[in-house]
């Protein structure tokens, strides 16, 4: 009876560690392929639950983001707000209108710790205007 018992609950242990393996959660650097040109780049803190978006390197908004239920996020950023699904290979879709003609964008993660761009550039304006 006790082997039983403990065979139980070292199955329940494995199958309980197992199932959390697949679930990612929204952190660290995120990055597509080119789309019309540009490539488009977030960054995700988990510590302040902060994120930053980049077009070109141009930082295009940025805000915090809540996890609402697992794998779904809402970003509360200055420009937009969105809700994005974090896919199972750490990757999500969003929607730029005014690039790859409202078709979603992947982004991929690239590295688990958050990478910010601190580059200036003069023409931020006309990549914010992508957002809009």
């Amino acid at each position: 009876m006790r082997k039983n018992i403990l065979l139980a609950c070292v199955f329940s242990l494995l199958l309980i560690g197992c199932s959390s393996i697949g679930s990612p959660s929204l952190a660290g650097s995120y990055q597509s392929e080119h789309v019309d040109g540009y490539m488009i780049q977030m960054t995700f803190q988990p510590r302040d639950n902060s994120f930053v978006e980049y077009i070109d390197n141009r930082q295009v908004d940025k805000g915090t983001y809540e996890e609402i239920k697992k794998g779904l996020y809402k970003i509360n950023g200055e420009v937009q707000e969105i809700e994005i699904n974090l896919n199972r290979d750490n990757s999500f879709e969003i929607v730029i209108k005014k690039l790859n003609q409202g078709i979603p964008i992947q982004l991929k993660n690239i590295d688990d710790t958050p990478i910010y761009i601190g580059t200036e550039f003069d023409d931020v304006e006309e990549y914010k205007d992508l957002m809009k």
